[in-house]
C-alpha cells in the first residue's frame, strides 16, 4: 500500500503510478488539505530528490 508523503493517507498502487514519482511516492492526494499544501507538497519532493 503507498501513502501520500504529505498527509499520510492510504492511495491506491493505480493513484501512485498515476501521480506519484517515478519511484511511486506521492506527494499530494485528494486527502490533502488545500491551505499552503502546494508549496509545501514541493518543499518535501525536492528534499526527497
Amino acid at each position: 500500500m503507498h501513502t501520500c508523503q504529505n498527509c499520510q493517507e492510504p492511495v491506491t498502487a493505480q493513484f501512485a503510478r498515476v501521480f506519484g514519482d517515478n519511484e511511486g511516492r506521492v506527494f499530494s492526494c485528494p486527502q490533502c488539505p488545500d491551505a499552503g499544501a502546494a508549496s509545501e507538497r514541493e518543499e518535501k519532493r525536492k528534499q526527497v530528490v
